[in-house]
């Protein structure tokens, strides 16, 4: 690529074209003209400047952890459709408020003392407790930083820290506090309900012609074909390099050698727990067990569900109190433990359930083993080959050509939605970030490339846009029976709330409320008592929300969780909670000493914003996230 732009630039057109460039930059700025988007800070605090750069990795890393807690990627429409966009910028300013605050107090650390602390920290350990310069590559390519910007932010983040840990020192839980969440949570309350049979109490007649035009006329947007892209897709993902690792036995047995203790198989137990207020109630609740009593019957009568002593299959490090840790994997099957006085409750202990671990062996772990060398391989591999995408983008050959001269995949999607469907409904695009990758290929137009995605793995998809069709209005008689299906579902909906409305009504007014439910084809159903927490068969959030608020005897109604019917319910009993043992009392104290100091921080970081200034580019920022796109659901960057 280089040797083609040294050519390219020694003639004198060359000579003329970069005249004109010149110009233009002079007039409009560089940042405009290549990109036709504003490039100064997307927000400034103070004098501190906050980039679109720094957002779009603050956003991705962000995303990236959210896919990884929840098991499965999440997209960029669902993100922002949660406002995950604005909670990264509102944390990006936040954290530039603090820092022009730091630098107002003139807080500062050594370069010697943060390249200290990263040593230490155990994230950047390796197999031997000690520094490891890999683990720490791995961690500056996960957040796409380099050196100096790893400890340019750890710098950022301890002085931040310096600060608000100096402000929540001093947080304290007000007792009345306590007692009043504890109240809230452990109420309970019985519930009996009844759903409306809707087929048997309400009768939706045929709509009339007009009726369905009338429809149609108020509902055009709902009847559109989507609009569609013809895309051309080279991937570049470290999965697909892998396949091209070549790994000898020889590499195979060095590395298990060297990192063995990784494929042992731990052992794990299920693990059973009472906690008690104290010594002596657990020691009476021993002497009970040991009298022949159920263990879970013991964990009743002190107040704990099945699924507060349930713990789980565990492994031993799972378990963060020592003391709970030993004695739990010290048990035979089904034997309850002494009295254990933990770090934070005192307990009793039941295992019922022991996995034993397992030894690894080469090869039973090869495929393991060859499986992380090929991903580091992989790894290694990536920018090279990026650099390779890019010189024949430059050199203008096609991504077809390109994928087939590297043999990397490609794929030629004819006419692919918004949604990632074919126009006969199928899934167009088969892989890990299709989302992403369709999206992009949406914000882009015919005969213009755009930046490459950033695949959850690390690597990245080119994607050109070959041909778009826009997205026209579905005639009437083609939509006919869509049009009916939403009268009638409208009508239905209509109906079942005014219905709904008037059985409610009538319990109110002191009807039974059995020949009530009879009449629309239900049968009351008592739920038993139970926390807000806690949702029973068959009433919704939206039931519980209000049956928490209305007096012992009051009714309501509410749709139900597929919407094709409501619930009548009636608070047939309200229980008080007790008073809260200590175990109880530490965790809402945790829990809400947490949140005031959260609300600190908010009132601190607040006050900052108001004394610095905050501005923020909206024109940039809808440019980035797509809140100026022609797309209702935005536009992922």
């Amino acid at each position: 690529m280089l040797e083609s732009l040294k050519r390219w630039a020694s003639g004198w057109v060359a000579f003329f074209m970069m005249s004109l460039l010149i110009l233009s930059f002079a007039i409009w700025g560089i940042a405009d003209y290549i990109t036709g988007v504003d490039r100064s800070a997307l927000a400034t605090v103070g004098s501190d400047e906050i980039s679109a750069d720094q957002f779009q990795q603050a956003f991705q890393n962000e995303l990236n952890a959210i896919s990884q807690q929840a098991g499965q990627r999440i997209s960029y429409e669902q993100a922002r459709a949660v406002g995950l966009d604005q909670r990264v910028l509102s944390q990006l300013v936040g954290s530039a408020a603090v820092a022009e605050h730091a630098r107002s107090l003139n807080l500062a650390l050594s370069q010697e003392a943060i390249v200290e602390g990263l040593m230490r920290d155990p994230a950047f350990e390796g197999p031997d407790g000690k520094f490891s310069r890999t683990a720490l590559n791995a961690a500056l390519r996960e957040l796409g930083l380099s050196e100096a910007q790893l400890l340019q932010r750890r710098r950022r983040d301890e002085l931040q820290q310096q600060l608000t840990t100096a402000l929540l020192r001093s947080t304290v839980v007000p007792s009345p506090m306590i007692d009043l969440l504890h109240q809230r949570r452990e109420e309970k309350r019985a519930i009996e309900h009844f759903t409306i049979v809707a087929e048997k109490a309400v009768i939706i007649p045929e709509p009339t012609e007009e009726q369905l035009k009338e429809t149609y006329d108020q509902n055009k947007s709902r009847f559109m074909t989507a609009p569609t892209r013809h895309l051309s897709v080279l991937m570049l993902s470290v999965d697909g390099i892998k396949k091209q690792a070549d790994i000898t036995d020889e590499q195979l047995k060095e590395s298990y050698e060297q990192t063995k203790a990784s494929y042992d198989k731990p052992e794990k137990r299920q693990v059973q727990q009472i906690s008690f207020k104290d010594k002596a109630a657990a020691e009476a609740a021993k002497a009970e067990i040991a009298g022949g009593k159920d263990f879970l019957e013991v964990a009743k009568a002190n107040g704990a569900d099945a699924s507060d002593v349930d713990l789980g299959l565990l492994e031993r490090g799972q378990l963060i109190d020592s003391k709970i840790a030993e004695a739990a994997f010290s048990l035979e099957k089904d034997q309850v433990s002494d009295v254990i006085e933990g770090t934070f409750a005192t307990v009793l202990l039941r295992v019922t359930e022991i996995q034993p671990g397992e030894q690894s062996t080469f090869e039973g772990s090869k495929d393991q083993v060859r499986n992380h060398l090929a991903e580091t391989w992989a790894r290694n591999q990536l920018q090279t080959l990026y650099y390779k995408v890019d010189d024949g983008r430059a050199a203008g050959k096609p991504l077809k050509e390109i994928a087939s001269e590297m043999q990397l995949p490609f794929y030629d999607i004819e006419s692919v939605t918004r949604d990632n469907t074919t126009p006969d409904g199928k899934r167009a695009l088969d892989v890990a970030d299709a989302s992403a990758i369709i999206t992009e290929g949406f914000r882009g137009e015919v005969g213009i490339e755009s930046d490459p995605v950033r695949l959850q793995d690390g690597g990245y998809a080119w994607v050109d846009v070959l041909d778009q069709t826009p997205s026209t209005q579905r005639p009437f008689e083609e939509v006919q029976d869509d049009v009916k299906k939403l009268w009638s579902d409208t009508q239905r909906r209509q109906k079942l709330s005014a219905l709904a409305k008037t059985l409610t009504d009538r319990v109110k007014g002191g009807e039974d409320m059995a020949k009530v439910a009879e009449e629309v084809g239900g049968s009351v159903v008592m739920a038993p008592p139970t926390t807000r927490a806690r949702l029973p068969d068959g009433l919704t959030q939206a039931a519980m929300g209000q049956a928490f608020v209305l007096p012992q005897g009051g009714v309501g109604n509410a749709e139900t969780s597929d919407g094709k019917s409501r619930t009548v319910f009636r608070v047939a009993e309200i229980t008080a909670a007790g008073p809260a043992t200590e175990a109880q009392r530490k965790a809402l104290q945790t829990e809400l000493q947490q949140q005031l100091r959260a609300d600190q921080i908010a009132e601190y970081v607040g006050a900052l914003r108001n004394r610095y200034g905050v501005k923020i580019n909206e024109s940039a920022f809808r440019r980035i996230t797509g809140a100026d796109t022609d797309d209702p659901s935005g536009r992922a960057f």
